[in-house]
Formats: C-alpha cells, structure tokens, sequence
C-alpha cells in the first residue's frame, strides 16, 4: 500500500514530531554506553546494559523509519530495523529472568553491607564509650592515690562518678557489722535515701535492697518502676549498688547511686560501677594501711622516747649507784691499806692473812661495780658511731697491755679495715678479748691472731684467735651470761667481761660467737657494719 506523498511543510513537522524521540532514545542510549564504559571494571552485569541501550537504540531506529517511510517507500529497510529490534527486545527480554535470583542477591548483600556497617557504628560507639570509661577509671586510680584519709577516698571517686553516671546523687556506705554508715553523700539525696543519710547509722535490713546486695556480695541495679522479688515497694527513677571488697573477698560497703526517671542502666554504666567500686576498695584499703601503719608509727616513736627517758634514768641510776656502793668500798680498802702499813708488823700469820683478804676482795668488789656499771651503760647508751680504724685501736689496746705481753707473746693483726662503730665501746670489746686470751694461756708461747674478712650483709667479721686452753663445748654459750666463770679462782676477774663483749656487738647490730678446741685454741668471732659506701 502507497502512502500519498507529503506537503513539504507537513513534512517537516512529523520530521520534528518523530525526530524528538528518537534523539532521546539515541542520547539514552548513549549515556548509558558512556556509563557502563566508565564502570566496565566495577559494574556488574554491563553486558545487560549494553542490551538494553541497544534495545532503546533500535527502538528509536523504528521511530525514524516511521518518518522516512512516509517520504519514500524504504519497506525493506523498514522491515530490517524492526526485525532487528524484535530480536534485540528477545534477547534482552530472555536475558533478564535469570538474572533476577543475582540482583535479589545483590540487593540482599547490599542491606547486609548496611546493616554491617550499623552494627559496626554501634561498635564503633560501644569502644568510645569503653575507652572513656577505661580514662575515667585510669584518671580515678592516680587522683585516689594521693588520697590520705577515707574520706579523702569517697569524695573524690563520687566527684568523678556522679557526673559520669548522670546520676542525680550516690553515697558510700561503710558496714560495722550488721550496721551501715553512710559515710560520704553526693549530690541531693530525695525520700527515703534522704532520711538514711541523716541517720549516724542504721541495720542494713531496714533497706531490703541493700541488705540483699551486701549480703549476697552481689550487684543490684533497678530500673523505674522495678522492685526486687519479696519488696513491695518500687524506686522512683533507676537504681544501682555495687558491693566494696577487701583484700579477703568480704564486704565492706557499697557504693549506690540513684538516676533520673527515664534514664536505664546500660551495660557499660553498671561495668563502670562495678569497676570503680573495685579501684575504690582497693584505695580504703591503702589509706587504712596508712593509717595503721602511722598510728605505729607514732606508737613506736612514744615507746622509743620512754625508752630513752628509761634509759637516761638507768644511767642516771647506775651512775649514783656506783659512786654509792663504791665509797663504802674505797672506804674499806683505804682502811685496809692504813692497818697494813702501821700495824701489819703486829699481826700474827692470820691477821696478816685475813687482812690480805680485805682488801683483795674489797679491790675485786671495786672492779666487779665498775663492770657492772659499763655493762649497764653499753646497754642504754646510744654509741657515737663514726668511721674507726680498727688496726689503730688495737694497736692502743696492746700498748696499755705491754707488761702482760713480755716473754713468748706473739701478736699478729691481720688486714684489720676501718669500720662504722663506737670506738670507745671497740676499744673495750678488744681489750677484754685479748685479755681473756693473755689470761687463759698455757705454758707455751702463746700466739694471738687477730685479722678480718668480708662478712655478710656488708659487715666486716673479726676473728681473735689463740693456741690457749681452750673451752669445753657446753660451755660455749654460758661463758657468755653474767658472772659466768669457769676458773673461779686459778685467774682472776668479774665475770662479765665476754657479756659486756657480747652487750658492745649486739648493740651495732652485729653477733659474738666462740669456736673453740678444748687444750688446743680458741676463736672469738664478731662482726661489725662496714663504712657507708660515701665514707
């Protein structure tokens, strides 16, 4: 069938009717081109969307045969184009279905991808959230550790929680046995927290709720409107307590805190709670410890200065009472002496003998007061220490005892150190060592060594050995009590010479021993503190 041929004007407006869709199809299509040519690497499916585009282009390709068949009879041409768009409209049309269960998958994977990416928002928050509380509780630990006082504790750890929390008040409370002490309030307390906190201290079982909590050494939190089963009555606003432990594992106290109506406890708030509760039992008990440890502190400085006041009043004593016990001493003696020089020619053998008595023993007595008196000294006296040169102070030992020395006495001093000691007390501990060693000599040359080596926990051991009589084992220990002897009348002596020794080593802090083989020789050991390091 021939179409009847067209006025040109009428042309040239289907021209234009026909043409405006098919510039459309055409750029739809080319954008689309220009699209899945720019995403070719991420876009899925573009061989999809390459069709389709084809499919809009032969669309438009048959809106512009409909124009030039009007003009000229192209039927053929015509007839291609819609034979190509029918073919390109079922292969695009037989293309989709399947790809129907991929682009459900995809739109699937994309509201997980969402829902993922939530999720890890919320995390994201939860770990602020987390690592402000773990700040709060680092900042908490370094503000209690220059708490003082238990007081000192509750302030500070509820000046930080309060506001952290939101909380509208909190309180510590401190347990004395079935009694609790709300010791440090928060904020503005209402009802019945109100009447409590005005209370010195109350039974915990008057308040089921903290009764259960630290009894049970558990946590309790309420929201608005709950109660614990077996109370009636309900909080107004929300509600938590944490339980304070020792050391032990047993409850000391609690930490609650009340919140505004409306405002639940999260999980990370009654973590916070929890863990700062920890950090504050750990605080109370130091600042107990403290306060232990400084209540002794001035216990033993009180018992220290009596000890000194006793000491200075023995001393005092001591002194007065040797002067007293030796002027009726002295007093016999001087008589004694005045008898033997003018009447001694008039006694008969036992007057002369009972005379000698008198005043040996009134010499004996006059000594045996003034050992008692430096023993009773060396023990209450605090020594002057200072650095003392020990070879020197023995060397001025032997020079007091040269007539003791003459004949087959061989003295040895072996590496002797300066020490940290009293050398008025050295010089005595000495002497008597090396007297006892000239006193109880064999008939043999007698040889005294006397030499020091490196002792432990920086002190110097001295040795003063000799090749003398010797000393029977069970008698290791006594010789060194007061008035021990064990030659009561072959050597003379007090009996107190190795205890004022043994008094004079103890009181620097050191030890005296004897390792001795009887008939063969004898060691005295002792140690004494070294020098500080700076001397």
């Amino acid at each position: 069938m021939l179409y009847p041929a067209l006025e040109p004007s009428l042309y040239s407006k289907l021209s234009k009717l026909w043409g405006q869709p098919s510039a459309s199809y055409t750029v739809i299509a080319g954008i689309l081109g220009w699209i899945v040519y720019r995403n070719r690497q991420a876009l899925p499916f573009d061989w999809v969307v390459l069709a389709f585009g084809l499919f809009i282009v032969a669309c438009g390709l048959t809106h512009v045969m409909h124009v030039i068949t009007r003009v000229t009879p192209l039927y053929w041409l015509d007839g291609y184009v819609r034979g190509l768009t029918a073919v390109v409209s079922l292969a695009t049309a037989a293309a989709l279905p399947p790809l129907v269960p991929r682009v459900t998958a995809l739109l699937s994977a994309e509201r997980t991808l969402v829902e993922q990416q939530q999720d890890l928002e919320r995390v994201n928050v939860a770990l602020q959230e987390a690592a402000e509380r773990s700040d709060l509780l680092a900042a908490l630990g370094d503000a209690l550790q220059g708490a003082q006082t238990d007081t000192d504790v509750q302030l500070t750890a509820l000046d930080r929680l309060g506001p952290a929390l939101g909380a509208t008040s909190m309180l510590v409370a401190l347990l004395d046995g079935q009694q609790a002490r709300p010791t440090v309030v928060w904020g503005v307390p209402t009802g019945r927290p109100a009447e409590l906190v005005a209370q010195d201290g109350f039974d915990v079982q008057q308040v089921p709720v903290l009764a259960r909590s630290l009894q049970a050494g558990s946590a309790t939190y309420l929201n608005e409107g709950q109660h614990l089963p077996g109370v009636a009555s309900s909080l107004s606003g929300a509600y938590g307590l944490e339980p304070i432990f020792n050391a032990a594992g047993q409850v000391t106290g609690g930490v609650a805190a009340w919140r505004p109506a409306g405002q639940a406890w999260r999980a990370g708030e009654q973590d916070l709670l929890r863990r700062a509760a920890a950090t504050v039992g750990l605080a109370l008990e130091r600042t107990q410890a403290l306060s232990e440890l400084a209540r002794q502190h001035e216990a033993l400085s009180e018992a220290n200065r009596n000890l000194e006041r006793s000491n200075a009043d023995l001393d005092r004593f001591a002194s007065i009472a040797s002067h007293d016990l030796k002027a009726p001493i002295r007093a016999v003696t001087s008589f004694a002496e005045l008898l033997s020089a003018r009447y001694a020619p008039h006694l008969e053998g036992r007057g002369l003998t009972y005379l000698t008595q008198i005043r040996t023993n009134g010499y004996h007595m006059e000594r045996l007061v003034d050992d008692l008196l430096l023993y009773s000294r060396a023990a209450v006296t605090s020594p002057a220490f200072a650095a003392v040169d020990t070879a020197t102070t023995v060397q001025n030992v032997l020079t007091r005892l040269k007539p003791d020395l003459e004949g087959d006495v061989t003295v040895t001093l072996l590496n002797l150190p300066a020490v940290q000691g009293d050398a008025a007390q050295l010089d005595r501990l000495f002497q008597n060592l090396l007297s006892n060693a000239l006193k109880y000599r064999k008939p043999d040359p007698l040889q005294i060594i006397v030499r020091a080596q490196a002792g432990p926990d920086h002190t110097w051991q001295f040795d003063v050995q000799d090749n003398g009589q010797g000393i029977e084992p069970e008698y290791h220990q006594r010789i060194f009590q007061l008035f021990a002897r064990l030659h009561h009348r072959e050597v003379d002596g007090t009996g107190l010479g190795l205890a004022i020794c043994r008094r004079i080593v103890q009181h620097h802090g050191g030890d005296l021993w004897v390792e001795s083989t009887p008939g063969q020789c004898s060691t005295f050991s002792f140690t004494l503190p070294r020098l500080p390091q700076h001397a």
